[in-house]
């Protein structure tokens, strides 16, 4: 894995309509990921709410393009900044251009930032069983959207070297505020080589952000910045302690920037008939929970 060094890539989308790939909520406690037509995850989330039972329907289809090798080893060159940055240039293009991505109006960030992943506090669980649970007490869940293949699948093997030279291609995720985890857009079997390699792969995070929020917070920043400018400035030899202020303000308004949004949710049509329906077909026991 290479360092985690940052990078951070905004893009406005002004697509209306809703996304191929999407969430879908009936009532309260019934989610649905969809990709077009197809349900991709059913899920219901428990009384308590503490976490939610889930089921994968093997109807997924990933909107980013297989890479080549000629464009991994393309890519691999560097192992800083610069190399998240051309990853995260590489799936904006991708969602960009793809009829099966989540992208639609509003502000969105790719960033090598996956503070929950990083912390150093909690740990990532991936949930790799087509049905499970999904704990929100414990660690932070990552739940694939299709099946991971086996440590010994060709693709697999492949991504498995790839890890001991430091060239493998990052994880693409996407958090869903209603889940309470990430779920993985691209690379399952990047993903399932890091598994099988008992290592962390290399994670970008695909987050909507709040442009009220980041305004607002922006507003805050620079007021007190503008204060505590005008106190330092009533003393002599605060030079350097207002360079450092300038520096700091800089800093936290792009953290200001990934202030994120709720994930969007549009209601499922048909209610909450159509979603008991749906988990009939593929778990029968979660549909008559």
């Amino acid at each position: 894995m290479v360092g985690v060094e940052e990078a951070n890539l905004l893009l406005d989308v002004t697509a209306t309509g809703r996304p191929a790939l999407r969430i879908e909520a009936a009532g309260r406690s019934l989610l649905l990921i969809r990709q077009g037509d197809d349900p991709v995850i059913i899920a219901r989330v428990e009384d308590d709410h503490y976490g939610a039972d889930y089921v994968r329907t093997g109807h997924y289809r990933s909107p980013v393009a297989p890479l080549r090798a000629a464009h991994t080893a393309g890519a691999a060159a560097g192992g800083d900044t610069a190399w998240w940055a051309r990853w995260a240039h590489h799936f904006r293009s991708e969602l960009a251009r793809s009829r099966y991505g989540p992208l639609h109006a509003g502000r969105w960030l790719i960033s090598s930032h996956v503070p929950r992943l990083r912390s150093g506090l909690w740990r990532w669980e991936v949930l790799g069983a087509d049905r499970g649970y999904l704990d929100w007490v414990g660690d932070w869940p990552v739940l694939p959207l299709r099946t991971l293949s086996a440590a010994d699948d060709g693709r697999v093997k492949a991504y498995r070297k790839r890890i001991h030279d430091g060239s493998l291609p990052p994880v693409l995720l996407w958090w869903v505020s209603g889940l309470v985890g990430y779920v993985v857009v691209d690379g399952h079997d990047r993903l399932a080589a890091s598994l099988a390699e008992g290592r962390d792969p290399p994670m970008l995070a695909l987050t909507l952000v709040d442009p009220e929020a980041t305004a607002a917070s922006e507003r805050a920043l620079v007021d007190r910045y503008l204060a505590s400018e005008a106190r330092m400035r009533r003393y002599p030899g605060t030079a350097a302690a207002l360079t450092i202020l300038g520096q700091r303000l800089g800093t936290d308004l792009w953290e200001a920037t990934r202030a994120e949004a709720r994930t969007r949710a549009w209601p499922l049509p048909g209610g909450t008939p159509a979603w008991t329906r749906l988990a009939a077909r593929h778990a029968p026991d979660l549909a008559a929970v």
